[in-house]
C-alpha cells in the first residue's frame, strides 16, 4: 500500500531543490504492484540526487506501516471488528506514522495526551481506586467534571473492574493484556453498553484469535514499530 507520496513536496522545499516536480501515478493509499512505476521526479540530476534519499525512506517508511496494517485488518475484518493504532511511535514521526495507519485502514486513535480522557491502571492505583464502589465513584466525578465532552475510557486489567466501569458512565473501557477468553466473558457482561477495546502486546499471529472474541475494536502498535520497509528506488530515464 502506497503512502507517503504528500510530503514529497515538502521535501523538495526543504533542500530548496525548486527545479524539481514531482508527477503522481499512483495516491498514498493505492495498491502498488511489483515493479510499477509510482511517480516521477523530474529536474536537474544535482537537485534530485540531493532529495533522492530522503524521498525514498519516507515512502519506504511509511508504505511498510500500511502494508502491514492492510495485513491486520484484512484478518479481523469479517469479524467486525476495527482495527486502532496507537502512541507507540517513533519520536518526531507520530502524525506521519497515524497518517500511514490510515493509509492502509486502520482507525487513528489517541494522537496525543489532549484529544481524550484516558485512566490508566497507574492512575486508579495512584489514588487507590481499584476495586469495587471506590473504583466506579472515582470514575463518577471524573464524568461529573468533563466539561470538554471529551471521550472518556478507562483502562482494566482485571474483569471484575469491568462492571464497576461500566456503571460509572465511561464512554469506553481498554481490556488490558486479557486473554481472547476473558475478552468473550467481558463482552457478553457488557451487553453493548460501552465500547470495548482490547489491547496489549496483540501481534499479526495472534490478533485473530482475539478478533474471535468480538470485542468492538482491537488496538495494537505492531504495525507500525514491527513493519517491514518496502522496497522503493530510483531509476533513471
Amino acid at each position: 500500500i502506497l503512502c507517503g507520496t504528500l510530503i514529497i513536496p515538502f521535501i523538495i522545499k526543504a533542500f530548496g531543490t525548486q527545479q524539481v516536480t514531482y508527477t503522481i501515478k499512483y495516491n498514498d493509499g493505492d495498491a502498488i504492484q511489483k515493479d510499477e512505476i509510482i511517480g516521477i521526479l523530474t529536474g536537474p540530476i544535482i537537485e534530485i540526487l540531493a532529495i533522492e534519499r530522503s524521498v525514498l525512506n519516507y515512502l519506504q517508511r511509511l508504505s511498510g506501516i500500511s502494508t502491514a496494517v492492510l495485513q491486520f485488518k484484512k484478518k479481523i475484518e469479517k469479524h467486525g471488528v476495527g482495527l486502532l493504532d496507537t502512541r507507540k511511535t517513533t519520536p518526531g514521526l507520530r502524525l506521519l506514522e497515524k497518517y500511514a495507519s490510515a493509509c492502509g485502514g486502520s482507525f487513528n486513535h489517541r494522537i496525543g495526551l489532549f484529544d481524550r480522557i484516558l485512566i490508566k491502571d497507574n492512575h486508579l492505583a495512584a489514588v487507590q481506586a481499584t476495586h469495587g464502589s471506590e473504583l466506579e465513584n472515582f470514575l463518577r466525578s471524573v464524568v461529573r467534571k468533563n466539561n470538554s465532552n471529551y471521550v472518556i475510557e478507562v483502562e482494566i486489567d482485571e474483569i471484575e473492574q469491568l462492571e464497576p466501569a461500566i456503571s460509572s458512565g465511561v464512554d469506553a473501557v481498554l481490556l488490558d493484556n486479557f486473554s481472547p477468553t476473558l475478552i468473550k466473558q467481558a463482552m457478553m457482561k457488557n451487553m453493548n453498553r460501552v465500547v470495548i477495546e482490547a489491547s496489549g502486546g496483540i501481534t499479526e499471529s495472534s490478533i485473530l484469535d482475539y478478533a474471535k472474541a468480538q470485542p468492538h475494536f482491537i488496538s495494537t502498535g505492531s504495525p507500525i514499530h514491527s513493519s517491514r520497509w518496502v522496497d522503493i528506488g530510483l531509476d533513471w530515464e
